[in-house]
This record gives structure tokens, C-alpha cells and sequence, in this order.
């Protein structure tokens, strides 16, 4: 199938030249992408970012960060998109192979299709911890306990017309509002794909104030996550099965220190959240 639809692929930016510019590149190769526009939301850089995107041909629009939220700046992306399908993809995922955005599109032949998200998967030997969540939430087939990511997903923008981002909900700094959208969609009788052909490495090293930050933030709003994760599946495991994946991967140094010390630490925060 070829592209017949004009596609809005949206990239949030914020000091990420080179992550921009290593996108941008794997954008180029892919098979079967024509007819598409690239988006550049960025949040007043003051690296090399515009001169990147300005180079490769995107729409550059200019947020100050005091404006930034997860779902203004997808609603934003989608507001500006002149495509019938919005793909966002985030500026630290790395395509895998040349058919990643052809095998998210090509589900859009259904018009019952409202969304269509990727397999993601970790960075080798970048997180371990994150390694073992990631390869539970992404499986190689069947289904995902996720729902629909905004790292590397498409949406048909005449259904977010109807169902935007909630931009109100309390808790956005946690995340989860593509997982609050999905569910909206789905309630609406259309469909989400996870399309485990369209493969993306993806990992974070979240910063421990950060992660303490998300731990006091998740139990102060602890009604309102509560009410979320009644509709939403999550992943579960026990932490005897990550503590003994990280043994069997010779990674001593996040078992001792993150199961260990930063547990009591967030436990702290969350405490103190409540």
C-alpha cells in the first residue's frame, strides 16, 4: 500500500540537537513515506535545534517552557497537522529498520482504526531495570498491557477532533494521558493496534530527583491515579522476578542500588505525598 495519506509526523524538542538530527536521518530512510510534513514543537532551545529542523525542511513552532505539558503540546501538534494521520514520535527514539512508519500506517486502510502504536524496545545496556519492564510491555506478538504510547504512535486526526488530550486532569507531569485518550477512543467503538513490525528503541535514565519528585507527585494525586488505573491495565511483576533478571544480567550495581537504597527513598516521598 502506498501512502496515500498526508502524514503529521510531531517531534517535542528541548535541547535535543543531536537526538533531532539522529531522527531526522532514520525519518529519511524509510521505505514507502511520501507526502508527509514534519513538526517541530520545541521549547525555546537554545542549542543548535532550529538550524537542524529549519535545514531538513520542518515547521518550527515555538513554545516557552512555562507552557509545556504533555497533552497542550500532542493537542498543539495535532491542532497545526495539515495530515489525515497524526504520528508523534518522541526525539529520543531510534527507528529500527526502514519499514517502522510504513507498518503503523499501513493499518489506516480500516476506517474503524483510530490508532496504531509501536513495539518499543530498550537500548542494550542502557537500563537494565527499564530493560525488564520494557520487554513485558512489548511483547514480540499478541498484546500489549499498553495501551497506546505517544513514543511512536499514529492517530486519525478526524477522531482526535473528536477526543483531544486532557489537558486538565491533575497528574499530568506523571504521565498516562495517552493512556486516558486511548481509553476515550476506545469507548467510542474504534480501534487502537499495537503493531509489533514497527519496532523503535527506547529507553530513559531517569534522574533520582525526578524520580523522587514522581513518587511524592503519584501519592499527593493518589485518588485521582487510583480512579485512572481502574480503566487502564499496568504492568505488574514481582519484584523477585526483576531482582533475579538483574542477577542473571550481572547488573549489581542497580540491584543494590536502586532496589535497595532508592526504594526506601521513594517510599520516603510517597510517604510524605500522602
Amino acid at each position: 500500500m502506498k501512502n496515500k495519506m498526508k502524514t503529521s509526523i510531531i517531534i517535542r524538542t528541548h535541547n535535543h540537537g543531536k537526538m533531532l538530527e539522529r531522527l531526522l536521518d532514520k525519518i529519511k530512510i524509510q521505505k514507502k513515506l511520501k507526502d508527509y510534513e514534519i513538526i517541530v514543537i520545541d521549547s525555546s532551545s537554545i542549542d543548535n535545534i532550529k538550524e537542524i529542523a529549519k535545514k531538513e525542511g520542518c515547521r518550527i513552532i515555538n513554545i516557552n517552557p512555562k507552557e509545556f505539558s504533555h497533552a497542550y503540546t500532542f493537542n498543539l501538534g495535532a491542532e497545526k497537522a495539515k495530515g489525515e494521520i497524526i504520528l508523534y514520535a518522541s526525539v529520543d527514539i531510534i527507528p529500527k529498520g526502514e519499514f517502522w512508519f510504513y507498518n503503523l500506517i499501513k493499518h489506516f486502510k480500516d476506517k474503524k482504526v483510530a490508532g496504531v502504536f509501536s513495539k518499543q524496545e530498550p537500548i542494550p545496556n542502557f537500563n537494565t531495570i527499564e530493560e525488564f519492564k520494557i520487554k513485558r510491555m512489548f511483547p514480540e506478538k499478541g498484546k500489549s498491557v499498553v495501551t497506546f504510547s505517544n513514543a511512536s504512535g499514529a492517530l486519525r486526526k478526524s477522531i482526535w477532533e473528536k477526543i483531544k488530550y486532557d489537558e486538565k486532569i491533575p497528574f499530568q507531569h506523571i504521565g498516562g494521558e495517552d493512556q486516558t485518550l486511548a481509553k476515550e477512543i476506545k469507548k467510542r467503538g474504534f480501534k487502537i493496534i499495537y503493531e509489533p513490525k514497527s519496532i523503535v528503541y527506547h529507553s530513559h535514565k531517569y534522574p533520582l530527583k525526578s524520580r523522587i519528585r514522581s513518587a511524592y507527585m503519584i501519592e499527593l494525586h493518589k485518588k485521582e491515579v487510583q480512579k485512572w488505573n481502574k480503566d487502564v491495565e499496568i504492568l505488574n511483576y514481582k519484584k523477585l522476578d526483576l531482582a533475579k533478571y538483574l542477577i542473571r544480567k550481572k547488573a549489581y550495581k542497580e540491584l543494590i542500588f536502586d532496589l535497595l537504597f532508592v526504594g526506601v527513598l521513594l517510599r520516603i516521598a510517597g510517604f510524605y505525598g500522602g
